[in-house]
């Protein structure tokens, strides 16, 4: 990776697989998030669950990251400016 003056800027992202999987994790916890608006009806002992089980690949930390994330992303109303897959 090189920064804009084209010297080489190391990588300081450390979850790579939160990359690959994260559009569909945020279209997977977008309407939990949104019902938790209402009635805070789904925990993140909740969420954390389902996103193993769609993605068994990431681990404990990475999981938490995802949701993390999503519910950044949910608060700053900005899920719906993410593109559609």
């Amino acid at each position: 990776m090189t920064n804009d003056c084209g010297s080489v800027k190391d990588e300081r992202r450390t979850h790579h697989a939160v990359r690959d999987v994260f559009l569909q994790a945020c279209a997977l916890l977008t309407p939990l998030m949104k019902e938790n608006d209402k009635a805070l009806s789904t925990s993140n002992f909740a969420m954390t669950h389902i996103v193993q089980e769609h993605f068994p690949e990431l681990s404990s930390s990475e999981t938490r990251v995802v949701i993390a994330a999503v519910a950044r992303l949910h608060c700053e109303n900005r899920l719906q400016s993410l593109p559609e897959q």
